[in-house]
């Protein structure tokens, strides 16, 4: 089975950038942040490199490279990683082909994967940085599907923006509940955890 996994809200959790806002200089009421801005564009693909980034970001702010630089540290590249989620992807990636599908800027999913040594339990990395298209564009969709026959599911914290479209493509979907979202329409299976997600695998391949 391949099992097609949101990387922030499911992996990990980032906190609100503004709370680094001082080291750009500006206010974090500022709107449109900067930061976001900068962000938007890299994550969309609009920028092809952190060094494009950190410039643009400096631009709009005034703020010194090397701030900018310390501000991508502690924001994008320092989420909150919870260790039990390290033992679930190994575990998941000794029974079914892994692969992250996110919203974000791939060179930062890069590091972090990497830092916390769970880089290899994925098969492939869908980001939007890199796809130029971010969910719920069907192309990244698309690729998660290539070159397999069986089931896939995807898990998501966000079912309106990522599962919605996970389902027009015949995934089955798996909704990491929320208390900030209300989907459309039900999600296959809802979970509290990530932990769950074994016995709901178990479940779908018993049914397949």
């Amino acid at each position: 089975m391949r099992v097609v996994l949101d990387y922030g809200g499911v992996l990990v959790d980032h906190i609100d950038e503004r709370e680094h806002a001082h080291l750009l200089g500006v206010s974090p009421s500022q709107e449109p942040y900067p930061g976001w801005l900068a962000y938007y564009l890299f994550r969309t693909g609009l920028l092809n490199s952190e060094e494009q980034y950190v410039e643009l970001l400096s631009t709009l702010t005034g703020a010194t490279e090397e701030n900018c630089v310390e501000y991508i540290d502690r924001t994008w590249l320092n989420p909150y990683f919870p260790e039990e989620n390290k033992e679930i992807l190994a575990e998941l990636a000794s029974q079914h082909s892994l692969v992250l599908f996110s919203n974000m800027a791939k060179p930062w999913i890069e590091k972090v994967l990497q830092r916390h040594n769970v880089r290899d339990v994925f098969d492939s990395l869908f980001v939007s940085s890199e796809l130029e298209r971010p969910k719920p564009h069907p192309r990244g969709y698309h690729r998660c599907m290539e070159g397999i026959d069986g089931e896939i599911v995807m898990v998501s914290d966000e079912f309106n923006e990522d599962l919605l479209m996970a389902q027009c493509f015949g995934m089955t979907t798996i909704w990491l509940k929320n208390d900030k979202e209300e989907p459309y329409q039900e999600p296959d299976y809802t979970i509290d955890a990530l932990e769950s997600l074994y016995s709901i695998l178990e479940k779908i391949q018993r049914n397949c």
